[in-house]
């Protein structure tokens, strides 16, 4: 019986290693909670280097139809903060969040149009000290994004750097500076914060930094579905839709927290 299972074992790594199409989560159980999906471009071209990191509008609108036609809903960063602070859920029982991280300038000319359209709320952090350099960003259009109300944004830091890497008076700085100028700029409060470097940019050290500094949510690269409503225990989890991928790998996104293995 033993030799039957380690064979089966053998037999399973074998045939996805001989068939890397088929390293997917399919088998997982699926889980129920809060998926948020982090994307990065939206762009008809892929910017160089960012291939994982870039989808089309038109797949992206696939995915947008496909979020409706399930019946899931895409929340908002208020929906969040709303859930969190009275335990209440209310009719929401399929959420989804839509974040960007960077701030790129493709978020305006392509995954703008798309919110609206569809009339679907996204949370995009920025990089304090890009915006208004090439393919980032300028205040005009992030101030036009955040008055329509379907754009929220938050802190990305302000240089981009891998924060547990940094000096204590460094991070805070990070954190402080970042938040002060979105808010002056957006004359509305800012309470979500993105790790840089996702899952290997940050540390309990770090995260209490982060908290100390007056934000409410804080988002990693770390993959998972997570609780709903979402307790503020841990950092939040991430899903990575990446360019290249089918429906089917979006489904798995959903209810998987991953599509890969």
């Amino acid at each position: 019986m033993m030799y039957a299972g380690l064979l089966l074992i053998l037999g399973a790594v074998y045939f996805f290693w001989k068939y890397p199409a088929l390293r997917k989560t399919w088998y997982l159980p699926p889980r129920k909670g809060l998926a948020v999906l982090m994307y990065h471009h939206i762009s008809p071209t892929c910017v160089p280097d960012q291939f994982a990191f870039t989808l089309t509008p038109e797949m992206f609108e696939k995915q947008l139809q496909f979020l409706q036609e399930r019946r899931y809903t895409p929340i908002s960063e208020r929906d969040l903060l709303h859930a969190r602070k009275t335990r209440q859920t209310g009719k929401i029982t399929r959420p989804v969040l839509l974040t960007f991280d960077d701030g790129h300038e493709d978020n305006y000319t392509y995954l703008f149009p798309l919110l609206k359209r569809r009339q679907i709320p996204a949370l995009i952090f920025l990089i304090t000290d890009k915006i208004g350099t090439p393919g980032y960003l300028a205040w005009p259009q992030i101030q036009e994004m955040h008055q329509s109300g379907w754009v929220a944004f938050g802190s990305h830091t302000c240089s981009h750097r891998r924060l547990r890497s940094l000096s204590n008076e460094e991070i805070e700085q990070e954190l402080t500076q970042s938040k002060q100028i979105l808010e002056e700029k957006l004359g509305a409060s800012v309470v979500s914060f993105c790790y840089p470097f996702g899952a290997g940019g940050f540390d309990k050290r770090v995260r209490s930094r982060v908290l100390k500094a007056g934000y409410l949510l804080d988002f990693s690269t770390q993959k998972g579905i997570n609780p709903w409503p979402w307790t503020g225990k841990k950092s939040i989890l991430r899903a990575f839709p990446r360019g290249g991928e089918t429906l089917w790998d979006f489904h798995l996104q959903l209810t998987r927290g991953r599509s890969r293995l």
